[in-house]
């Protein structure tokens, strides 16, 4: 028999595009707050008009324009992309602690904001905000 592995696509999955000079603890917790999410809220029980949400935390400093605020929403795979620029100084400036704080509540912001701008048919978004802000206090 011949087995491949292969792996399953998180229905909810952050990254970063960091600086170098930002420490590693703190763009691994930008990975944690996925594995959370993922553990905590179904994303297809809001709908299925949402396959998956990737987004992407932009941490680089203020004179960086190569990375700019995005959002795109895929019909055809119902995958919504969001990259944001963080405030890079905070950042910097942040213990862990404070920057989970600062990460969480910036994720919910940009996630509201992105879903009004992109309406999702059969997707409850504004419910579905509700649950990722209310599942990430326990975060913090």
């Amino acid at each position: 028999m011949n087995a491949q592995a292969t792996q399953q696509p998180s229905p909810i999955y952050t990254t970063s595009a960091i600086w170098h000079e930002v420490p590693d603890a703190k763009a691994y917790q930008v990975l944690q707050l996925s594995e959370f999410l993922n553990t905590k809220i179904d994303l297809k029980s809001f709908g299925d008009g949402l396959a998956r949400i990737w987004f992407v935390a932009i941490i680089m400093q203020p004179e960086d324009k190569m990375h700019s605020n995005k959002i795109v929403f895929h019909r055809k795979t119902n995958v919504l992309e969001v990259y944001w620029r963080m405030d890079y100084e905070r950042i910097m400036a942040a213990t862990i602690p404070e920057f989970k704080v600062y990460l969480a509540a910036f994720f919910v912001e940009v996630l509201r904001d992105a879903l009004e701008k992109k309406k999702v048919k059969g997707f409850d978004a504004s419910a579905f905000v509700l649950a990722v802000e209310k599942g990430l206090k326990t975060w913090v």
